[in-house]
């Protein structure tokens, strides 16, 4: 499993680290006892992380605020849990799921958490009666958000945290692990839906597409590359699309 969720679908090689430390290096297994979330980072690097990348966590009980905003429509249930949602410059992935409290590390209790998946796989409980129709929907609801962060160890981070997720659920459900199979097409699913990618130009990290106006913040050589637009799965067409062209073809 740890396998596939370090996998970049775009460059069929796995996630890079993009951060100050590592750059362009990749993440590999062994690389995976390095990784800490930003509550167990020291302060220094917290600061340090936040002047370079803007990156500050967002507590539950505001999430859960948003959360609400976005999710009070009227819909069937099988619509609710298909509608997709993005969560952008994603770090931990608190906004689809919520483990812990990302700014403390606290532990949240199943019924108390607030993330979008949380509150779609509560729905899939409560509607279906079945294994197999549980699980069928609750890999149709991990099918449905979508997210993406620039440093590949949030990334990680925030596929581990939708893949525990899933884990959580079904053994809530069902009293017991789900199998290997089922694992594996969910670890599948979250490293689509989960990618790495420079919101500024819809790229992979340091992609040399456009030299003279590409932020550039960790002083890394810019290596020509080509246009190397970031790729996401249509499950609902099954085929890859670029994100680019879900936003209307170009740059944001």
């Amino acid at each position: 499993m740890l396998e596939i969720l370090l996998k970049d679908r775009t460059t069929g090689r796995n996630i890079i680290w993009a951060n100050a430390e590592h750059g362009k290096q990749e993440i590999t297994a062994a690389d995976v006892k390095l990784i800490r979330p930003r509550w167990q980072k020291l302060r220094e690097q917290q600061r340090q992380r936040t002047k370079d990348r803007a990156e500050i966590f967002t507590p539950p009980e505001v999430c859960q605020i948003q959360n609400e905003l976005i999710d009070a429509d009227e819909r069937d249930w099988q619509a609710y849990v298909d509608a997709r949602f993005l969560e952008i410059t994603c770090g931990e992935a608190p906004y689809l799921v919520s483990r812990y409290n990302a700014v403390t590390g606290k532990a949240i209790d199943l019924p108390k958490r607030v993330g979008l998946l949380d509150k779609k796989l509560r729905v899939v409980g409560m509607q279906t009666k079945t294994l197999l129709d549980w699980t069928r929907w609750a890999i149709r609801a991990v099918k449905s958000v979508y997210g993406y962060e620039f440093q590949g160890d949030n990334l990680f981070l925030a596929r581990r945290n939708v893949f525990e997720t899933f884990k959580d659920y079904y053994a809530e459900k069902f009293y017991r692990k789900p199998p290997e199979d089922i694992l594996r097409e969910v670890a599948e699913v979250i490293s689509w839906n989960l990618f790495q990618m420079d919101g500024l130009t819809n790229t992979i990290p340091f992609a040399n597409t456009n030299p003279q106006g590409t932020l550039n913040f960790y002083d890394e050589p810019q290596e020509p590359q080509g246009e190397i637009f970031c790729k996401i799965m249509d499950w609902g067409k099954d085929k890859t699309v670029t994100f680019k062209d879900l936003m209307g073809g170009g740059r944001r």
